[in-house]
């Protein structure tokens, strides 16, 4: 009884041992450029094109926006990317790539800015905040 006790115990900190560098590896940094937001190829953008400083959004966890990773799992896809958003017509609906980033859900741009607005009102939620006139 005792052996076998003993070496459970060898075998759990022997796979905690091995799964520490996991979770000790750094997290990817936000490129600290603005990335600007195109229409993918097969699109009409309505507004114009929206300049998304990623130094703004360090508080935001990777995964909250990017929510699917490559074929081959190390990077995470773009929006457009097939299975996600997808869809460039549709207006409404988890794949539509308008939706993504207008929805209210707070997955989205919009929705995400909506729910934090009351505790930083500088957020914005105004379309030609993002969009600005040309």
């Amino acid at each position: 009884m005792k052996r076998s006790l003993f070496m459970s115990l060898v075998v759990a900190a022997l796979a905690c041992a091995l799964a520490l560098p996991l979770y000790a590896a750094p997290a990817k940094k936000a490129p600290d450029a603005d990335i600007t937001f195109k229409a993918p190829e097969g699109m009409k953008m309505t507004k114009s094109l929206v300049k998304f400083p990623h130094k703004k959004h360090t508080e935001v966890k990777c995964a909250d926006c990017h929510h699917k990773k490559d074929a081959k799992g190390n990077e995470f896809a773009k929006c457009d990317a097939k299975g996600c958003h997808d869809n460039l017509t549709a207006k409404q609906g988890k794949d539509s790539y308008y939706n993504a980033f207008h929805g209210n859900t707070p997955k989205s741009c919009v929705g995400c800015h909506k729910a934090k607005k009351e505790a930083k009102p500088n957020v914005p939620t105004a379309c030609d905040k993002c969009h600005p006139k040309a």
